[in-house]
C-alpha cells in the first residue's frame, strides 16, 4: 500500500450501534479519490483493494480479495490480496455461473455456500465459505470478490451498503474523464429544477442559495406552494458530487413535488421516496432530505431524513433548537420509520437550513468552519440583515475562512425569517 495513503478509521456507528451511512460514504469516497491513477485499471484497483482490506477488515470480517477481469465468456483471476485465496492466477469462472449472473444484474452480491445458485465445490476450491462481490468498470469489466470470515459476518444491510458505496466511488474514479463532457451538458438541466433564490410568502422573508463544488452537484433546495397559506420548504444532499449526485437529487425533488401534488401525508411521502431510492440500481447512493410545511400562522411541521441538523432560532429565548425529528437518510435500508417534528415561529424567529459544505469547509491546515461559527453568525446578524443578506454574508465568511483549503463539497443555505410587524 502507498505509505502516503492513510487508512480509514473503522466504519462509523451512530446511535444504538447503527452504521452512520453518511459518514461512511464520505470516508470511502475521500479515500478512493486519494488513490493515484496508474497506467492500468488493474494497478489502480489493486491499490484500492489493499486499502479496503486494511480499512474494513474488523468491521466486515474481510480476510482476502480477488480481482477478476472480463475475458469473453468468463472472468479470469488477475490478482489476489490478503489470505485464504487458494485458486491460482488465471483461474476462470463462467459468466453463466448463477452468482455471476446475479452480480452482473445487481452490481453487488453477498452470499455463502447455502445461497441459491452457489456451487460449494467451486467456492471451496477458491477457499471461500462466505463472500461478497462487486462489479466495477465500464461494461462490468472487473469483478472484486471479498472473502468474509464465517465467524465475523457484519449485518448484511451494512455490508451491502459499504460495498455498494465502494463500488460507486471506484466507478466514479475510473470514469471521471468520460463524465466531464456529460456533466457540462447537465448543468442547465439541474439549474432549471431549482426555484428562484427567494420566494414571496406574506409575513416572511425567505431566501436560499446553492453553490456546487463542481459544475453540478448533489445539493438541492425547493420551495413548494401547497396553497396560499402553506409553503413547503426543502433542502437535500445526495452523496457524492457531479452528475450522479445531481441526477439523484433531481429524482428526489421531482418525487417530492409529485407526492405533495398527490396529497400524500408527510411520513408516507418519505417512506415512498425511500422505497424508490432503495429499489433503484444506484443502491450505493442515498439522499439526506429535510422537508417542512410552514403555515402563515407560524406553525411548522417537518421531517428530517438524515440531513445535517437544521436549526430553529427562537428570538425570545435567544436559543437555537435542533430540528432532528425524522429518521435515517433515504436509500440504504428498505423499511425505515420516520417521525414528524413541530415548532411555532413567532415574529423575529428564524429557520436556518444548510448542507455540510458550510460546516465542513476547511482551512489549509484542515480546521473546519464548524457548526458553532455558522450559528454564531446567524445569531449576531439576524436582526440587522435580511434573509438574502444573511446567506451572502455567511457564504462570504466561509469563503474567507477556507481560502486556500480544499473546496470539495457543495454549499447550500436556506433562511426563513418571520417578520415583525414593524418590518412590514
Amino acid at each position: 500500500m502507498d505509505p502516503d495513503h492513510r487508512p480509514l478509521l473503522s466504519a462509523p456507528r451512530g446511535e444504538r450501534g447503527r452504521m452512520d451511512f453518511r459518514a461512511l460514504f464520505k470516508k470511502v469516497e475521500s479515500h478512493v479519490v486519494a488513490i493515484e491513477d496508474r497506467e492500468s485499471n488493474t494497478l489502480t484497483l489493486g491499490l484500492i483493494i489493499e486499502s479496503i482490506l486494511e480499512d474494513f477488515e474488523e468491521d466486515f470480517g474481510f480476510s482476502g480479495a480477488r480481482l477478476y477481469v472480463s475475458d469473453e465468456g468468463q472472468y479470469s483471476l488477475e490478482s489476489k490480496f490478503g489470505s485464504g485465496n487458494n485458486a491460482p492466477l488465471g483461474f476462470s469462472i463462467s459468466k453463466n455461473y448463477p452468482p455471476i449472473v446475479l452480480l452482473r444484474r445487481k452490481g453487488i452480491v453477498y452470499m455463502d455456500l447455502e445461497s441459491q445458485g452457489v456451487d460449494p465445490d467451486l467456492e471451496k476450491r477458491l477457499g471461500v465459505e462466505r463472500f461478497a462481490a462487486i462489479t466495477v468498470g465500464a461494461g462490468d469489466s472487473h469483478v472484486i470478490a471479498f472473502s468474509i470470515r464465517p465467524d465475523r459476518p457484519a449485518p448484511e444491510d451494512d455490508a451491502l451498503f459499504a460495498l455498494s458505496s465502494i463500488r460507486h466511488a471506484i466507478n466514479l474514479k475510473l470514469a471521471k474523464d468520460k463524465l466531464e463532457s456529460i456533466i457540462l451538458q447537465s448543468q442547465q438541466i439541474q439549474m432549471s429544477l431549482l426555484p428562484g433564490e427567494s420566494v414571496e410568502f406574506p409575513g416572511y422573508d425567505v431566501a436560499a442559495f446553492s453553490r456546487p463544488a463542481e459544475v453540478v452537484g448533489g445539493d438541492v433546495y425547493d420551495f413548494i406552494r401547497i396553497n396560499p397559506k402553506v409553503l413547503g420548504v426543502a433542502i437535500g444532499d445526495a452523496t457524492g458530487h457531479g452528475l450522479p449526485a445531481a441526477l439523484q437529487a433531481r429524482d428526489v425533488i421531482i418525487g417530492l413535488r409529485v407526492g405533495i401534488s398527490e396529497d400524500h401525508k408527510m411520513i408516507k411521502l418519505f417512506e415512498k421516496l425511500n422505497q424508490v431510492i432503495h429499489g433503484s440500481r444506484l443502491t450505493s447512493r442515498f439522499v439526506s432530505l429535510f422537508y417542512g410545511e410552514l403555515e402563515a400562522s407560524g406553525h411548522f411541521i417537518y421531517c428530517n431524513a438524515g440531513h445535517i441538523t437544521p436549526y430553529y432560532f427562537r428570538t425570545k429565548k435567544d436559543r437555537f433548537y435542533p430540528m432532528s425529528e425524522g429518521g435515517i437518510v433515504l436509500g440504504p435500508t428498505s423499511d425505515p420509520t420516520y417521525q414528524r417534528g413541530f415548532f411555532r415561529m413567532e415574529p423575529g424567529d428564524c429557520l436556518f437550513l444548510y448542507t455540510d459544505g458550510i460546516t465542513e469547509a476547511q482551512t489549509v491546515e484542515g480546521e473546519e468552519f464548524g457548526e458553532s461559527r455558522a450559528l454564531d453568525y446567524v445569531r449576531r446578524n439576524l436582526d440587522q440583515m435580511s434573509a438574502r443578506e444573511l446567506i451572502e454574508g455567511l457564504l462570504g465568511e466561509v469563503t474567507r475562512f477556507s481560502e486556500g483549503g480544499p473546496y470539495t463539497d457543495d454549499r447550500t443555505i436556506v433562511v426563513v425569517k418571520r417578520l415583525r410587524s414593524e418590518d412590514g
